[in-house]
């Protein structure tokens, strides 16, 4: 049986009898069709069943011209009504069309490839190659949706997988903000220093030390050295718990993460240190331009493939210059709207009326109940005492 013979069968299923549509949605989609008329024909009585308008060949062919479908005639949508036998098999020849549709995608995406290889550095040509073929089964196959009984889900395993107690699981896209010079970098590396070494970041007591790595776009390993350094006494401050060895650090150039290269390289570094939580930051170092939500979305879903390696993602970004109603600073993070409703956890960094305390003001409704703290403190300059790190909760 030909592709265009599959192709036929289907839509004559279709016409014989459109209760069968249910399932040929389950195998095929429009775009997969060879004949770009019949893809607009499945389309179009896709939508004749969910407005309950009859289906038949004498109805379609009274919307072929709407549809835009041209060389297809009332004899021919009757001789492919006449040519099934019975409807039954619909899905037997969508499976076929969608496996043609596969296979075509595949030869472009090698042929490209043939093309590029004398001209292509491997990696960059792996990478592209990879992102085509998973944007050719995305786009392609259709998956099966499952929804679940309530009892189902009141039964399921609802324990945390931390990475830090009570703040953090994995999976978890944390945002934090704040003015320059605020201490939002400081914060960060307290976040992940204390993580890898094994120490809760606020109450400092013991946790379950994990792999972190962080990828700076905009520090650099000197400018990270000289702050960190005098934390070096409490980073073992657990015995047998050594940070040094599970905290990566990559101190990059502006990067463009919705191109393949630079995406790449941070997911290799990745593959390379398998970190359980990701520090990437600083949000405006990782795209051109984040002004609008079509500049935005491209670099929200290259940073959620990152996530999307159970790993915990925190990321840095800068406040905008707009002031609320009482002159504060909004710290809501600079540039698209859709930054506000992509972390799970969104929280900026502002001055407090006592200058060694910044408050965490939420600029996002969490999505899970979390032990954030809703004030740091710092020590005074000079100040010795028993405060280990840059920032402590204040109760």
């Amino acid at each position: 049986m030909s592709v265009v013979d599959s192709e036929r069968a289907v839509i004559g299923s279709l016409l014989r009898d459109s209760s069968v549509l249910r399932k040929v949605q389950a195998e095929v989609m429009p775009s997969d069709f060879y004949d770009a008329r019949l893809g607009e024909i499945y389309r179009g009585i896709t939508h004749m069943s969910t407005t309950r308008e009859p289906v038949d060949y004498l109805t379609v062919w009274g919307h072929l011209a709407e549809w835009g479908v041209q060389g297809v005639d009332l004899r021919e949508l009757s001789a492919w009504a006449d040519a099934v036998p019975t409807a039954v098999n619909a899905d037997h020849y969508a499976v076929q069309v969608r496996q043609a549709a596969l296979a075509r995608g595949l030869k472009v995406i090698g042929g490209r490839m043939l093309e590029s290889v004398d001209s292509t550095p491997p990696e960059q040509l792996i990478s592209r190659v990879a992102d085509e073929l998973r944007d050719l089964r995305e786009h392609h196959v259709v998956e099966t949706v499952h929804a679940m009984a309530l009892d189902e889900v009141l039964t399921q395993e609802v324990e945390y997988d931390w990475v830090i107690p009570d703040l953090l699981e994995r999976k978890d896209r944390f945002m934090i903000t704040g003015v320059e010079g605020g201490g939002k970098s400081t914060l960060i590396r307290q976040l992940a220093i204390t993580a890898a070494a094994g120490i809760h970041p606020f109450r400092e007591y013991p946790i379950d030390p994990v792999r972190v790595l962080v990828v700076d776009a905009e520090n650099t390993e000197k400018q990270w050295g000289r702050e960190t350094r005098r934390w070096a006494p409490s980073m073992n401050m657990l015995e047998g718990q050594d940070v040094y060895k599970r905290l990566h650090l990559a101190c990059l150039r502006r990067m463009d993460l919705t191109k393949d290269i630079d995406l790449g390289m941070v997911h290799r570094l990745v593959d390379q240190y398998r970190p359980d939580m990701l520090f990437i930051g600083p949000m405006y170092r990782l795209a051109p331009k984040l002004n609008n939500d079509e500049d935005a979305a491209p670099l929200l879903a290259a940073l959620d493939t990152l996530r999307d390696r159970g790993l915990a993602l925190v990321i840095e970004a800068h406040a905008g210059h707009q002031t609320n109603p009482r002159g504060e600073r909004d710290l809501r993070p600079r540039g698209s709207s859709q930054l506000m409703g992509w972390p799970e956890f969104g929280y900026g960094l502002r001055a407090s009326k006592n200058p060694l305390h910044v408050e965490m003001v939420r600029w996002r409704g969490d999505r899970d109940a979390r032990g954030w703290p809703a004030k740091l403190g710092r020590a005074a300059a000079g100040v010795t005492g028993t405060q280990r790190w840059p920032w402590r909760p204040v109760d």
